[in-house]
């Protein structure tokens, strides 16, 4: 993401009790983030410390519920990318699985996989996990897991602290999704 034709946002007004002069300046560090809170709160172009073209952020709040799903290539799987790190891979979104979709294989990340169940009952076959609202769920990096079935339409809060994949699993017609 080093194109710099992506929107800026205009900057938000200074809130009552901080000094204007602190709200300025009250900027990230340069970065290349992607995902729904990024699109919403870029509010320069800055060259990060390697000289790369980035963005400074301001803090934002998302509600969820307003966002759009977007169709993945896997039959029964949408998402919301909320936030990506464009320089790491890692990422965190909210996905859904239809019923009786999931992933058909064995599979394993490049990174740590984290999810949080909200609401629905997500099954790993082979174990016989299942992520039901409230469960924490951790697949560490290289760790073969999988298939999986969504039992309910389910969805999941997913976080990834580096790339997703070692390459794009065949389950995927688009590089994007194995984002």
């Amino acid at each position: 993401m080093t194109d710099l034709n992506v929107p800026i946002v205009p900057a938000a007004p200074c809130p009552r009790g901080v000094e204007a002069s602190e709200w300025a300046a009250n900027l990230s560090d340069p970065a290349r983030y992607g995902g729904t809170a990024a699109d919403r709160s870029r509010e320069q172009t800055a060259a990060d410390s390697t000289g790369t073209a980035a963005y400074r952020f301001r803090e934002i709040l998302l509600h969820t519920g307003e966002l759009e799903w977007a169709t993945k290539s896997l039959a029964g799987l949408s998402h919301k990318a909320l936030w990506r790190n464009e320089d790491t891979g890692a990422s965190i979104s909210l996905v859904r699985f239809a019923k009786g979709s999931g992933i058909p294989s064995r599979h394993a990340h490049a990174s740590n996989q984290f999810m949080y169940c909200l609401q629905g009952r997500y099954l790993y076959v082979p174990t016989a996990f299942t992520l039901t609202p409230g469960s924490f769920y951790w697949n560490p990096r290289g760790s073969l897991h999988g298939p999986t079935r969504a039992e309910e339409e389910s969805v999941l809060l997913e976080f990834y602290d580096g790339p997703h994949y070692p390459s794009q699993p065949d389950w995927y017609s688009s590089p994007a999704d194995a984002r």
